[in-house]
């Protein structure tokens, strides 16, 4: 009686180990975000890929909602200097180290508005750390503001930022969205 006792209270505890561990654990959880950033826009080039187009660094911080908390974020665009349009990647850096990364589409500055609107979409293509398999989407949108700042970095030799092909552009904005990991 006894052995059968013990028998059952071990699988039992495996039972219920193995639900936690793969029916709750496995599943990704669904976590609504919104964020307020800056930043400041460095066109430095042209885009490797599409030489018709702008290459246009975006460094900034601020601070989301949910999982991202307090973050960092290098974005990197290519931009039609003619409609101001564009494309483009990002990843944003938590202040634990984790990065969530993104495809940016839709970009769009409506030059016609004092100060300039600007609006994207992002979707989320995985990161590391809690973010590894992380998936959702964003929608982003904000204005230029005046002022910005020196090209972030070190160099090797003098210490000198990139050239720029036009001054560079500070902005602050908002995010919604939602990320499932």
């Amino acid at each position: 009686m006894k052995r059968t006792l013990a028998l059952t209270t071990v699988l039992f505890l495996f039972s219920t180990l193995f639900i936690v561990g793969v029916c709750v654990a496995g599943n990704p959880v669904s976590n609504p975000m919104t964020g307020k950033w800056t930043g400041t826009l460095y066109n430095v080039g042209v885009c490797p890929l599409d030489p018709s187009r702008i290459l246009t660094v975006n460094v900034g911080n601020g601070v989301a909602s949910g999982p991202l908390g307090s973050s960092k974020f290098l974005f990197v665009y290519c931009i039609d200097p003619g409609d101001i349009t564009g494309y483009g990647w990002g990843i944003i850096t938590t202040a634990k180290g984790d990065k969530l990364h993104l495809s940016i589409s839709n970009l769009m500055v409506n030059m016609a508005e004092d100060p300039p609107k600007w609006s994207e979409e992002e979707e989320i293509v995985g990161g590391t750390g809690m973010f590894e398999n992380a998936s959702g989407g964003s929608f982003s949108q904000g204005t230029w503001t005046s002022g910005a700042a020196e090209f972030p970095g070190t160099y090797p030799g003098p210490s000198y930022p990139p050239p720029l092909l036009l001054p560079a552009q500070g902005w602050v904005g908002t995010t919604i969205g939602e990320i499932t990991f």
